[in-house]
């Protein structure tokens, strides 16, 4: 089999060695390996796209940033991914039972034997292009605490998202978004949690969607409503232990897509990557991603 195994060395200060230890593993296995380690984001996109035109299977190395490039390189095609978790944020990874790098790199073989299994994707569109997501897009305050925690270099990764959303309570901001699902009405909701989850978790186990599935062809959405601050802090207490969705202050819905817009500059953020700006629409890709995993 021709794979192309991508890593990122800066991620979590180890996943170029993890990723080493892979493309070794995979050549002993006698398949036809060829490893990219770029330092950036998009190097490691063009280089690894390119690398796929030829290849079966990519095997992506790291957090969940890693995860959102491999699902921009295969998702929607016939090519399958495999993961290693080898960041400080493994939620698409740790969804699918994936715990750790050893975990992977030991069910390698039995991974690239198995049926590819089929999971659904976000597709977002906005100002600048089309991309593709895995686990949560995020406008509101989450959105606020990804930009932060990419900007917290001298925080260790494991750390940096906790961080980021300490520093971000000193100052919450709520924002006016237009929003329509399913392209029905459109309702202007002021808020500061906005976040459309086809994974569970996001930041390394906040389980911001605990009802969201990635088998069900479907978004869903979660939306707070205009609080004070004191409930604010409150209702995030219960969105970090999970325990928000009986909240009357919080909104769950299921969706096929959902269109938002805001009159304020707006980062969207998905896989805790920064992906564009509002204006976006997200619709749900059923069994767009084929993921080779062991049994």
């Amino acid at each position: 089999m021709r794979i192309v195994v991508a890593s990122k060395p800066t991620s979590a200060g180890r996943a170029g060695a993890v990723g080493e230890r892979v493309a070794a593993r995979l050549a002993a296995l006698g398949h036809d390996v060829r490893h990219i380690a770029a330092a950036d984001y998009r190097g490691q996109l063009e280089q690894s796209r390119f690398a796929m035109t030829t290849a079966d299977a990519l095997v992506v190395v790291g957090g969940d940033g890693m995860v959102h490039l491999g699902v921009n390189i295969v998702g929607g095609t016939s090519k399958r991914l495999v993961i290693v978790p080898a960041g400080s944020g493994n939620d698409f990874a740790a969804s699918l039972g994936i715990r750790s790098a050893e975990q992977a790199m030991d069910g390698l073989e039995a991974a690239l034997a198995a049926s590819p299994e089929r999971f659904d994707l976000v597709r977002i569109e906005h100002p600048d292009g089309v991309e593709l997501a895995a686990g949560v897009v995020s406008v509101g305050f989450d959105a606020d605490v990804t930009v932060r925690s990419n900007r917290f270099t001298r925080v260790p990764r494991a750390l940096r998202y906790r961080a980021a959303i300490a520093a971000t309570l000193l100052r919450p901001r709520h924002r006016t978004f237009r929003m329509r699902f399913d392209g029905g009405e459109e309702r202007s909701w002021r808020t500061l949690i906005a976040a459309i989850a086809n994974n569970g978790t996001f930041g390394g186990g906040v389980p911001i969607a605990p009802s969201a599935s990635l088998h069900d062809g479907r978004l869903t959405a979660v939306l707070a409503d205009e609080v004070s601050y004191p409930r604010f802090l409150l209702t995030l207490a219960k969105v970090l232990r999970g325990r928000h969705e009986a909240d009357r202050r919080l909104h769950v819905r299921d969706c096929e897509s959902v269109e938002i817009a805001s009159d304020d500059p707006v980062t969207v953020c998905a896989d805790g990557e920064m992906v564009g700006r509002l204006p976006v629409r997200c619709t749900a890709m059923p069994g767009a991603l084929q993921v080779l995993r062991a049994p």
